[in-house]
């Protein structure tokens, strides 16, 4: 009986509630900014706002009545536009050129103004040698026809430090998908390091008749610093899917490329906080969670690429 009595005793403790009284500080309003000026491209930055962080979310944060200014190498300024069915999403043909130093500015009425650090787009890529060894037996996906790819980083470029991003692609004849990409388990891709991380990243939305609505598609994307590349004749390895179906009924893709992208330092710790941090309900209970911003009186991140893709022979 005593027994019994302990065990009802802890049911009740379980089932009482304990209130949190959290004290969130907030001092109004903010812009936030983000943006990724990629070599080449033209310029697309997309303007919202922050909101009271007690009491209902709002169903819009955008901001379509902004003024955004591109600032080039301190002296050229170019007003970027809004565009007409995307709201708080500002553009410029500007192409974005390797080697220059942006600053986005921005203002709206009610808010106050911000703008982001001076962010360089990123000049020289990596020369990689590629080997690939087609039709080896996975250590994931068993039932796949996967291929193992070898890449060998001819330059050791430690000093200044750089970040590289990998992502592997694979075509057929009307589709675009990912490579479903891991690391090698004797590998650094596959081991726990702060001098590395993966992301997943939109690479098209299709339409399902059969579920009635559109879905994102992601391909995984590696994230790596200069310094943990090892020596030029040891490769970073990873399997990829080389075809979908089964081993016994495969439909191989037409070829299979790998996109080589350098980023500034933002968007590797932005990757790699967003890789670290836990998901789902514990954010109720846990402390607050590490963020990353360069935006100046405001919030956001706006960072810059420079990229080449490679076909996979």
């Amino acid at each position: 009986m005593k027994f019994l009595y302990f065990l009802l005793i802890l049911f009740a403790a379980g089932c009482k509630e304990t209130d949190l009284d959290l004290d969130i500080p907030y001092s109004g309003d903010k812009l936030v900014l983000w943006g990724k000026l990629k070599a080449g491209a033209p310029v697309r930055i997309q303007v919202t706002k922050t909101f009271n962080p007690v009491g209902l979310i709002p169903k819009d944060v955008s901001v379509p009545d902004a003024k955004v200014t591109l600032e080039i190498n301190g002296k050229t300024n170019i007003e970027l536009s809004p565009l007409a069915n995307e709201k708080g999403i500002y553009v410029s043909d500007h192409a974005v050129v390797a080697g220059a130093t942006y600053i986005i500015k921005a203002s709206a009425p009610a808010l106050p103004d911000a703008e982001s650090a001076p962010v360089s787009v990123p000049l020289n890529l990596p020369d990689v040698e590629i080997v690939r060894t087609r039709n080896v037996p996975g250590e994931i996906n068993h039932q796949s026809p996967q291929d193992l790819v070898s890449l060998y980083f001819k330059e050791q470029q430690a000093d200044p430090e750089k970040y590289y991003t990998l992502t592997f692609l694979s075509y057929y004849e009307k589709d675009t998908l990912s490579a479903n990409t891991y690391g090698a388990t004797d590998n650094i891709p596959a081991k726990e390091e702060d001098c590395h991380t993966w992301a997943s990243e939109k690479i098209s939305s299709v339409y399902i008749e059969v579920l009635g609505g559109t879905f994102d598609r992601f391909a995984s994307v590696f994230l790596v610093k200069s310094k943990c590349l090892p020596d030029p004749g040891i490769p970073i390895k990873f399997y990829v899917e080389a075809g979908r179906g089964t081993l016994d009924d495969p439909r191989l893709a037409l070829k299979t490329t790998m996109r080589l992208e350098v980023v500034t330092k933002e968007a590797f710790d932005f990757a790699k906080i967003e890789y670290d941090q836990p998901e789902g309900v514990d954010h109720l209970v846990l402390p607050p969670q590490r963020a990353l911003t360069n935006i100046k009186n405001g919030y956001g991140l706006i960072f810059a690429s420079n990229d080449k893709v490679i076909e996979i022979p």
